[in-house]
């Protein structure tokens, strides 16, 4: 068994310490642009693991000629460990003319004899069935965000389609859940946001999601909860990218917020690294 890694997952390879042999791949850009990688000599059973964002278009195509190359060395079984994996939030066609984008870069996965992928906190489960030959797994870190929030009294997703979320963590820490449903005012436009069937009067609130991209949903969900009496709101939200002014808004409102490693950030709190071994371990 081999586990080659991209040179920016270093930190996330070495967790795979045991399984096998530890190998680097070498990256290279020319001065047009153009992109080459260097393998090692590779084992029949490859375990890659490969951080994709930031860069996800130059880090796929990386990955597409690193896979292709296994394949020319005779890798029989490769297994693909990535943390976040973009283009999955195009999971459907939101207008006519659009590519469902996350099924694009599952299907050309196939192309290589992946058998597996091991990711993250995929933005919706059911992507995997755009590459039904290939083995999907999706890890979340439902136990390692509860080991860190331990005065919360209630947990809400900011929309219906997170509840999977906030009922995994609540699960795990043994209270209520909930997600807050939209209403807009005809007559002004206004939007409120409402929780389903919760009271958050005087309770430490806790949102979850899977991205955090410019902030101003989780930074909405938050106000909502302080307007409708929460005396802390906290955020766990695993793929935390922080693009624009984020940082500056999340921190006006939120009494903490805490992300994943699966991009390096500094509210990366949780390590996911044990959780993709286990993963993997169970596939080996």
């Amino acid at each position: 068994m081999q586990i080659l890694s991209f040179q920016n997952a270093f930190d996330l390879a070495i967790e795979f310490e045991g399984l096998g042999a530890l190998a680097q791949m070498e990256e290279r850009v020319f001065p047009d642009g153009e992109l080459l990688v260097k393998l090692p000599p590779s084992e029949r059973d490859v375990v890659v693991v490969a951080r994709l964002y930031p860069g996800v278009n130059e880090n796929l195509f990386k990955l597409f000629l690193a896979l292709d190359a296994l394949n020319d060395q005779g890798a029989s079984r490769i297994v693909l460990v990535l943390p976040y994996l973009p283009y999955a939030r195009q999971d459907r066609r939101f207008r006519p003319g659009e590519p469902i984008s996350s099924k694009t870069v599952l299907r050309i996965l196939t192309l290589f004899n992946v058998s597996a992928v091991v990711a993250v906190d995929v933005h919706k489960q059911y992507v995997a069935d755009y590459a039904p030959r290939v083995l999907f797994r999706n890890v979340y870190p439902a136990e390692e965000y509860a080991r860190v929030f331990k005065d919360v009294d209630v947990v809400v997703s900011p929309d219906f389609g997170s509840i999977h979320r906030a009922e995994a963590v609540a699960k795990a820490l043994g209270v209520s859940y909930t997600y807050f449903e939209k209403f807009r005012d005809r007559e002004t436009g206004g939007i409120t946001l409402t929780p389903r069937d919760a009271d958050l009067r005087n309770a430490h609130v806790l949102l979850v999601d899977d991205i955090l991209s410019t902030g101003g949903t989780l930074v909405e969900a938050c106000k909502a909860a302080r307007n409708l009496g929460a005396t802390a709101v906290y955020a766990a939200v695993t793929h935390c990218q922080l693009l624009k002014d984020a940082r500056e808004k999340v921190k006006t409102c939120l009494d903490r917020l805490v992300c994943t490693d699966t991009i390096l950030n500094e509210f990366a709190e949780v390590r996911v690294g044990p959780l993709l071994r286990k993963e993997v371990e169970k596939l080996l």
